[in-house]
């Protein structure tokens, strides 16, 4: 089956030229290979080239076992401490007796283990829009706490099997679903803005439709990451062709500012089980040494950046200036 490719600009600066930080073999790609590239101007990390937004419905069929899909497979006990751990953080009416008084320990286990938390202690449950929410595994446990939620991802497959647990998820683009302006009080984008050709289009709609006072909470891989170096081809975020965008805090705060969205905190990285994942393959492969060795590179490199961690995480806010001045984000270095 012939698939188009297409060259890509960058969605921060415009600009086409760049360098390549990494080659990835792809064979229906022109000259049988795409490029994890580096814009020249701003330093914002693509695809490119990249399938074109015809051709992504080809690669998502072949992902058929991407998590995003297949709803909940977690035994009813592991559910049952998913929910505690983010019940620890998000803090709803509803958690009351012992669970309260050992929440304040487990909060910091579910900061690190969950890319997006939500607290839930305000005077009412928020309206809550997730733009690629899969199959809503995040909306589930939200509306189960009284929040009103919706989702919408282009797959039908992950918007039946959300519906399935009684998630409204619709199926399209967010600019699609013509929602009022200001009707949500947060708007989620879990590991799907580096999915979509123009995340400016992502980032504007989440700024209309959020309310004076709401939030953006998003997550993507970060593409300054230090297993990004270390694994190259390997690292589990990259997850090609799927991937279109590797940001960095620097550039994801400046997209963000086009759109009037600003942190309101500095971003943060994190990393979690993979590399040790990675590590236990190559010992399970009789490879100790070189486990061991991937191990201490890789703590090394994560003292040296702080920031490197595998995922960005950030939360923002509407400003009301037309013209927001973003935090300072201090420089990646290339």
């Amino acid at each position: 089956m012939s698939v188009d490719w297409e060259e890509s600009a960058c969605a921060l600066c415009g600009e086409l030229d760049g360098t390549s930080v990494l080659a990835i073999p792809q064979p229906d790609a022109p000259a049988g290979v795409a490029h994890l590239w580096q814009c020249r101007s701003c330093g914002l990390r693509r695809l490119n080239p990249r399938p074109s937004p015809g051709a992504l419905g080809h690669y998502y069929a072949l992902a058929q076992g991407y998590n995003a899909f297949l709803g909940r497979t977690r035994s009813p006990h592991v559910q049952r401490v998913w929910d505690f751990l983010r019940d620890a953080h998000s803090r709803p009416p509803s958690l009351r007796g012992w669970r309260r008084i050992v929440a304040p320990l487990a909060a910091p286990i579910a900061r690190w283990a969950f890319d997006i938390n939500l607290r839930l202690d305000g005077p009412r449950p928020p309206r809550v829009l997730e733009i690629g929410s899969g199959y809503g595994d995040i909306l589930i446990y939200l509306q189960q706490r009284g929040c009103d939620v919706l989702g919408v991802d282009p797959s039908p497959q992950a918007a039946e099997a959300g519906r399935r647990h009684g998630i409204d998820i619709r199926v399209g683009c967010v600019a699609d679903l013509q929602l009022p302006d200001a009707s949500f009080d947060a708007v989620i984008l879990c590991h799907s803005l580096e999915h979509v050709p123009d995340p400016n289009r992502e980032l504007g709609e989440a700024a209309r439709l959020l309310r004076p006072e709401g939030q953006l909470h998003l997550a993507v891989p970060n593409g300054h990451a230090v297993r990004l170096t270390l694994d190259g081809l390997h690292w589990a975020h990259l997850s090609h062709p799927l991937h279109l965008w590797y940001f960095d805090a620097r550039s994801l705060t400046r997209l963000l500012a086009r759109h009037r969205l600003v942190p309101i905190r500095p971003p943060v990285t994190t990393s979690r089980h993979h590399p040790f994942q990675h590590g236990c393959r190559e010992f399970l492969h009789g490879q100790p040494l070189a486990a061991t060795r991937q191990l201490l590179r890789f703590l090394s490199a994560s003292l040296r950046t702080p920031d490197g961690g595998d995922v960005l995480r950030l939360i923002a806010a509407k400003s009301p200036t037309p013209d927001p001045a973003p935090p300072p984000v201090p420089d990646t270095p290339a």
